[in-house]
Order: C-alpha cells, then sequence, then structure tokens
C-alpha cells in the first residue's frame, strides 16, 4: 500500500473527461492564456494527422482501423509534448465488466486486509469517513464508475476503456492522455517521482498533480485542436453519463476531493508552468518534482522552492503505556488539512484559509488495548498568525466527530490536534 491515505487513489488513472468538457462548453480556463510565449503553446508547431477530423467525404475516426487513428493520436502528441517514445505500447480496450476484473486484482494485490484496517481505522478516527465503512467497497465502486482508462508504469501497459462499442470523441482524448503518460515514463520516469513512497501522502499527491496535470494539459490541447463537433459532443455526452456521475455523488467528499485534485489543480500548475517556460519548464519540473500540495496550490511556492519543514514527532506509544503501539505515521499537508476541516464543519472558504499558511506536520496512528484507536497531529505553520488560524478551525474539527478532540498551540506557530481514544493523553505527548 503506498501510504496511510492515500492507497489505490494514487494511481495514473483517468478522471478529467469533466475538464475536457468544461473546455467544450466554455465554462473553464483550463488552457494556458492566448498570450503566454511561444514556447508554451500547446497547438503542434508545425502539421499532424488529424485523429478526428479526416478530409471532407471520409468516414469518421469510429469507421476507420483503431490501429489507424491511434497511430494518428500518437503523431499529434508526440509534437505537442516534444517527447518520442523509446518503444510501443499498444493499447488495450477494455469493457465495463474486464474493467472491474482489473482494477480489483490490481487493487487487492496493493492493499493487503491488514492496510487496509489501518487506513480505515485512520480515515475514520479523524472523520474522513463514517464508522463502519469499507474502504475497499468504497474505492473499487468509486474507480468503477469513473476510469475511462490509465497507464500502468509497472507493467508498462495502456488501457483504454469502451462503453459505447465504438471509437469515440471520448476514448479518443483517453487515449491522447494516457499516451502523454507512458511518454513521460519512458523518457522522464515515473519511477523517479516517488510516487511509491509509504508514508508520504501528501508528497504523493503532489507528484501526482505534476504527472496528471501534463497528460490533461496535452488531453485538452489535443482535443480543441483535432476533434470534431460531432466527437466534442462526445466528450461532453461521456462526462455527463450518469453511472460516472452516480459514482462521484456518491463518494465520500474525502475520496471524492483527493481524486479530482491531481486533475484539476494538477492543471493550473502545469499550466503556470507552461507559461513560464512551455514544456522545458515541465520536463524541468519532472527532474525536480514539487514536494508538497502547497506547492501545487501555491505555484509560487513552487517557484521560490519553499520546502516543507520535517516535523519529527515523539514517542507518543511509549507515554501511553503498556498495550499501546504506534501503528503508523503519515504527513497531510495543505490540501488535506483543509479536506479535514471542511468535513469537520469549517466553511470551506474558511477552511482554505486557515490551511493556507502550512508549514509542515506530521501524523501518528495509535493502536491500543481492546481495539482503541488514537490520532496525533504536530503541526507547524508559516508564522504565528497562521497557527493562530488554523487553531479557531482545528479546534472545531477536532471536536465535530469526537467530544473528546483536543487542540493547543504553543504560542507561535506550533499547533497540536489529538482525536480517538486518549486524546487528552495524546495531546500531552506530543507537548511533551
Amino acid at each position: 500500500m503506498r501510504s496511510l491515505l492515500s492507497i489505490r487513489l494514487l494511481s495514473i488513472r483517468l478522471l478529467s473527461l469533466a475538464l475536457s468538457a468544461a473546455v467544450v462548453t466554455g465554462c473553464g480556463n483550463v488552457a494556458p492564456s492566448p498570450s503566454a510565449p511561444a514556447t508554451a503553446t500547446l497547438a503542434p508547431t508545425s502539421p499532424v494527422p488529424s485523429a478526428g477530423a479526416p478530409p471532407s467525404g471520409t468516414p469518421g475516426a469510429s469507421a476507420r482501423p483503431a490501429a489507424e487513428v491511434y497511430a494518428e493520436i500518437r503523431a499529434a502528441v508526440e509534437a505537442m509534448r516534444g517527447l518520442q517514445p523509446t518503444k510501443a505500447v499498444e493499447p488495450v480496450t477494455l469493457d465495463a465488466t474486464q474493467l472491474i476484473a482489473n482494477l480489483t486484482a490490481d487493487f487487492d494485490r496493493e492493499n493487503t486486509p491488514a492496510e487496509l484496517r489501518l487506513s480505515e481505522d485512520l480515515l475514520i478516527t479523524l472523520g474522513l469517513l463514517p464508522p463502519g465503512s469499507n474502504l475497499r467497497t468504497i474505492m473499487l465502486d468509486f474507480q468503477s464508475g469513473q476510469v475511462a482508462g490509465y497507464y500502468s508504469p509497472e507493467k508498462d501497459e495502456l488501457y483504454v476503456v469502451n462503453r459505447s462499442g465504438q471509437l469515440d470523441g471520448a476514448q479518443i482524448v483517453t487515449y491522447a492522455h494516457e499516451f502523454t503518460h507512458q511518454l513521460d515514463d519512458q523518457v522522464l520516469g515515473l519511477d523517479k517521482l516517488g510516487l511509491d513512497v509509504a508514508d508520504q501522502s501528501d508528497q504523493q499527491l503532489a507528484r501526482l498533480a505534476l504527472v496528471e496535470g501534463d497528460a490533461t494539459s496535452i488531453q485538452t490541447a489535443y482535443m480543441t485542436t483535432n476533434l470534431t463537433p460531432q466527437q466534442l459532443g462526445e466528450v461532453l455526452a461521456a462526462s455527463m453519463d450518469p453511472k460516472a456521475l452516480e459514482a462521484l455523488q456518491n463518494a465520500p467528499p474525502f475520496v471524492r476531493e483527493t481524486a479530482l485534485f491531481p486533475y484539476e489543480r494538477g492543471l493550473a500548475f502545469v499550466s503556470t508552468l507552461l507559461g513560464q517556460g512551455g514544456y522545458e519548464a515541465v520536463d524541468a519540473a519532472f527532474k525536480d518534482p514539487p514536494g508538497s500540495t502547497e506547492q501545487i496550490l501555491h505555484p509560487e511556492k513552487y517557484a521560490q522552492r519553499e520546502e516543507p519543514t520535517a516535523v519529527t514527532l515523539p514517542d507518543v506509544a511509549k507515554a501511553l503505556g503498556t498495550g499501546w503501539t504506534a501503528a503508523g505515521q503519515d504527513t497531510l499537508g495543505e490540501l488535506l488539512l483543509s479536506i479535514w476541516l471542511t468535513q469537520g464543519g469549517v466553511p470551506g472558504v474558511e477552511a482554505q484559509a486557515a490551511a493556507a499558511g502550512w508549514g509542515g506536520d506530521r501524523l501518528v496512528i495509535l493502536r491500543g488495548p481492546d481495539g482503541a484507536v488514537g490520532v496525533g497531529i504536530a503541526t507547524t505553520w508559516d508564522t504565528a498568525a497562521d497557527a493562530a488560524d488554523f487553531l479557531t478551525a482545528a479546534s472545531t474539527a477536532a471536536r465535530a466527530g469526537d467530544p473528546d478532540g483536543v487542540v493547543a498551540s504553543d504560542g507561535a506557530r506550533t499547533v497540536l490536534v489529538a482525536v480517538g481514544a486518549r486524546a487528552a493523553d495524546i495531546l500531552a505527548a506530543l507537548a511533551g
């Protein structure tokens, strides 16, 4: 399992048709400004074959051999991204049944029952999932309704889901997205990003945002320059598919927010890089990747290389006494703290503002006798004023699902939070 808070969610999946639909309808500014430097343009700099706009009088993409269409998409994406593949990876088409089988097999291979129980205990204790939640069921239900395709760096395989029975606009832009992942993996090395670090959820989300933001920028550019009006309509229709919308609406807010973040905020982050230096700047970011969701949410902090402050926890389990153990640690970061505050009853805008001065944090989940579970979090903030803002918001969130939840500050830049069993003792151990 990748980390306590990110499980299979942090895989290279396509959840971004909704962003493409926003471009179709003019509801979102997801591409770099037309005033950006020439090096930042997303359109091909020289004519390339168009997968969705064959010459007048010829059949559309759905009537042509899929291999021919995919080859044209690859040529266009290679020109846009400025990268060349090192070897061919032929796309595999999945139907809905095969998709569910693949997702289930991958999930069970990567997550042991013990790891799932630990994540469930943590998320439930924090109030991010309802009591009694089955994380395996939640994630598989969400992914089976949302995934349109994926690239597996571990297996070097690329999949496109076909729900319509024909090669339509949604599958075309899905392949453009996933082929970008293939290029990034082969040329820049996705394995160098640390997406599998076991106790760094914040860092994983930040680096996944770079990966998905890059692929979504290419997907969007390809769509706006190559698809016919009919195919654009097919993309819009796919983004409004009732089953996909149901999966999104039924997912717990924590799952939904962390799933959409890499695509929505990742695209905004990559668009900033494109405006500064084109895809050369994006390539440089892969070599010097963001270290926190704070840097994704505030690209200027990435430009300034404002790195997270390392937070070290004392031996809280020892302070609690016999029968208590530290089951795991993780770092939440600005995004996850903001979600936690919102879930705890703090209005969204206030939660985002309270988390915006984040400097660093560390969380520990503790297990004790008779199934007791407690969580302690130590945070540090950029200024004392930032710490005071978080203290106020965290006091609300900590007690939302746990009347015994406690929060304390050192009066400067440190704020401590404890929820669950023995919360007051955990807080004292963190402070001591």
